[in-house]
């Protein structure tokens, strides 16, 4: 049985296919089974995993029609032999020593998530890094989640941030909703529920080739249509499994109306009105009553919510909120303009 099964989904990544499955291959921890599902992908890319596989025996090569990123990675799932389970994106890279090391923390502390540090395929400012890595200490050893906990999991949900193991994915049936996109918050909230013991790893191991969302390219946009029917998915899962009760409905909660917020707030003007739309379908009594309440929600998200919700005190003060964001990203980008040139 090998040690680590890696899954990477792949998919229209010819430009960086390449340079992904060699930072895999070429892992210290030689005991790994590479599971590359093909997801239709119009480029090249099904013919360099066959080719790739046709050199490395560690290697399976799974080809079907197109069913996006959650389809793909649930896809190898079957194919998992591995004692532990890593995801890995097709157009990232990662560390030669993220399984090795990583597996020997898991190991140590018998965990069933080690999480490790990540960057944005560049230079990675240090307080940043020692940031991360002073939150996630703090779920480290728990034996079971508080309150303070679940936001921390939740900021840091990536699916390939952490080196599951094996028997705690499949035997708690963590998978990503088919069809859907914003798969790594859902996951999430399944892992929560299963309480998981978490190990670290606090070095940089993972380089995420980051999207903005203020671009037009395909992956913003599912990310902007899928995250509130996602918010959907896990109200359901939580309603069905027994868990949306006190803490988690709170955390539920403000997760949601924070999360759609701040998407809103990251997107050009051509794109709010019809996200507006489908934000206000989902605002339901739920919602209206946690919004009432003193809470720790930000004011700039209550008042945001108030707006969309009819109050004209609201949408004033919303509306000045909006034009000071901008005026100061505006005022950013002549600063840094300026710093570059001296």
């Amino acid at each position: 049985m090998p040690k680590v099964s890696i899954i990477i989904p792949v998919y229209n990544a010819e430009k960086y296919l390449h340079t992904c499955l060699d930072s895999v291959v070429d892992q210290t921890l030689t005991d790994i089974q590479i599971i590359c599902v093909d997801d239709g992908s119009p480029d090249r890319c099904p013919q360099i995993l066959d080719e790739y596989a046709a050199k490395d025996n560690r290697i399976t090569v799974i080809h079907q029609p197109n069913a996006g990123i959650a389809g793909a990675r649930n896809a190898a799932y079957p194919f998992i032999k591995g004692e532990y389970t890593l995801f890995v994106d097709s157009d990232d890279t990662i560390e030669p020593d993220l399984c090795e090391k990583a597996v020997a923390v898991a190991d140590a502390e018998q965990a069933d998530m080690t999480y490790f540090l990540f960057d944005r395929g560049k230079k990675q400012n240090r307080t940043k890094i020692r940031r991360r890595i002073c939150k996630l200490k703090e779920l480290i050893g728990k034996q079971n989640l508080t309150e303070n906990d679940y936001p921390i999991l939740l900021r840091y949900c990536m699916v390939w941030l952490r080196l599951w193991r094996s028997r705690f994915l499949l035997d708690n049936n963590i998978q990503c909703p088919v069809g859907q996109y914003m798969e790594d918050v859902f996951i999430t909230w399944q892992t929560i529920i299963h309480n998981p013991k978490m190990a670290l790893l606090p070095e940089v191991m993972y380089h995420w080739r980051f999207y903005s969302l203020s671009t037009s390219s395909e992956p913003s946009k599912k990310y902007i249509w899928g995250l509130p029917a996602t918010y959907d998915l896990i109200k359901k899962m939580l309603l069905k499994t027994g868990n949306y009760h006190s803490t988690l409905k709170t955390v539920f909660l403000k997760r949601k109306l924070s999360s759609l917020h701040w998407v809103y707030a990251q997107l050009p003007a051509y794109r709010q009105a019809e996200y507006l739309r489908m934000v206000k379908e989902r605002i339901g009594q739920d919602e209206q009553e946690y919004l009432s309440q003193k809470n720790k929600l930000k004011r700039s998200v209550k008042v945001f919510y108030y707006a969309l919700l009819g109050s004209r005190f609201a949408a004033v003060e919303n509306t000045v909120r909006i034009a000071l964001r901008k005026a100061e990203i505006i005022f950013r980008k002549f600063r840094d303009q300026w710093e570059r040139t001296g």
